[in-house]
């Protein structure tokens, strides 16, 4: 075994196992500053691919920008990390923001004309444009959660949509961990799902809805109700 092998492993089975079912989950199963503690194992250059992953992933600094600027220094971060499935874990994160977002422009009466320009992330940007007018923007069989997503948007019903949207990130990182669990990517897997579960236990009924107003009053800068 080599020694950085030697040490992610020691790294993680130091952490305590996440839970199967999120939604049965009280509380974080260690706390953030404890989890610092054990990350403070990574190489430095680990350390800051996962510091670009979860700042691309928290959005905070980048409040001040409008969507094209977000998405050019988004890119700019994400091209930066250099394990490409965790690139590819990013990116699914992204693309479901901008999905989120394009429902909100849609909820709150925005057209989107042929041509017109739409910033965001990922593949799916052409399914946006072309299909604007659509429930699930023809995207029904590739992701069915955006028509049910759609819908609650179009209900106010916060609570439900944010319980959606944590739900099918939980799945995701459980699906996409598998096969990986003594290496760097899952030390980062585990801190993403670390977050999914802060949030959830963190949960609030009256955060829930300021965080729907958000969703329908931002850009992809501020669509913190993308969950973590």
């Amino acid at each position: 075994m080599s020694g950085e092998n030697y040490k992610y492993t020691l790294l993680l089975s130091s952490l305590p196992v996440h839970p199967t079912e999120l939604f049965e989950t009280r509380q974080p199963p260690i706390s953030r500053i404890q989890l610092d503690k054990r990350l403070a194992l990574l190489d430095n250059e680990d350390a800051d691919d996962l510091a670009r992953i979860e700042a691309l992933l928290h959005w905070s600094k980048m409040k001040e920008l409008d969507d094209e600027a977000v998405v050019k220094q988004g890119m700019v971060m994400w091209r930066a990390i250099r394990n490409p499935f965790l690139k590819e874990v990013v990116m699914w994160r992204l693309e479901l923001r901008t999905i989120l977002t394009a429902l909100r422009r849609r909820r709150d009466g925005e057209s989107l004309t042929l041509g017109a320009p739409f910033d965001g992330f990922g593949e799916r940007l052409r399914f946006i444009k072309k299909h604007w007018r659509e429930s699930a923007f023809g995207m029904d069989a590739l992701l069915p959660w955006v028509r049910q997503a759609s819908e609650l948007i179009e209900q106010d019903r916060p609570l439900e949509l944010e319980r959606l949207i944590l739900e099918l990130i939980w799945r995701h990182y459980q699906r996409v961990g598998q096969g990986h669990y003594f290496d760097f990517p899952a030390v980062v897997i585990y801190v993403l799902k670390w977050d999914v579960i802060n949030r959830w236990t963190h949960y609030d009924k009256e955060q829930a809805v300021l965080r729907f107003d958000e969703l329908v009053s931002a850009g992809l800068d501020g669509v913190s109700i993308e969950f973590g």
